[in-house]
């Protein structure tokens, strides 16, 4: 499973590479959030910093993202994930199909550690679609394939709107089965709620980026205020 994870991720490399001075996007950041919360669960009880650097050339984009907890405000946490997308544009909105590699780095095993039973990686596939301008609705599907016993599988579907500049979404996920990856006993809504998105300006040439978050957790009852700037 190593090869195959590192041969797909080093062909898309190669392929944005070989066509970097044509249509090749690189996007480098990172996002300062009150709190890690992923997919209705809360990943470090502690503010999170979540660096990003990614690629995209035509429909294919690939990347690495990280999240890790700030020192003395919680338990520690770490998690460096990569990943992989293709876009596929139709008339009716656009199908991705998605790739997740999850390593958590603060649970003290090797990277290089691609075993079955025990090892270090979370593989994930998933696939999504994004409606059009007349239809938003957006869906997500996403299973776990390798070293995850359970198969966990997410579903999600959100609406994004706008009020007077904000960017608006509404949004309900859950798991259909018993997960301990999702912290469900059996078919459960985890991840229920409102986001909102903003520029704010500081100066004449800058703007910061803001966001809140609303989020409910029904199968845990817990529920999470959010709020995350980008640079």
């Amino acid at each position: 499973m190593k090869t195959n994870t590192w041969s797909l991720l080093l062909l898309a490399a190669a392929l944005v590479s070989g066509s970097y001075n044509s249509f090749a996007q690189v996007s480098v950041g990172a996002d300062i959030a009150s709190r890690y919360i992923w997919r209705g669960v809360d990943y470090g009880n502690s503010p999170s910093f979540q660096p990003g650097l990614g690629f995209a050339t035509g429909s294919l984009s690939v990347g690495t993202w990280g999240a890790y907890s700030f020192a003395g405000t919680g338990s520690v946490f770490a998690e460096h994930d990569l990943w992989a997308s293709f876009d596929i544009e139709t008339s009716s909105g656009t199908i991705s199909v998605l790739f997740t590699d999850y390593y958590y780095p603060s649970a003290g095993l090797k990277f290089f550690d691609y075993s079955g039973t025990g090892g270090a990686h979370v593989l994930e596939a998933g696939i999504g679609y994004a409606g059009t301008e007349g239809f938003p609705i957006s869906f997500k599907g996403f299973f776990n394939f390798h070293n995850d016993p359970e198969q966990s599988v997410y579903l999600e579907v959100s609406y994004p709107f706008a009020v007077n500049g904000t960017e608006l979404a509404l949004f309900a996920g859950g798991s259909p089965k018993k997960s301990a990856w999702y912290v469900t006993q059996g078919a459960a809504l985890i991840n229920v709620g409102i986001a909102a998105k903003k520029s704010v300006t500081v100066t004449e040439s800058f703007a910061l980026p803001v966001s809140a978050t609303f989020i409910v957790n029904p199968e845990l009852e817990q529920s999470y205020l959010i709020f995350g700037f980008s640079l």
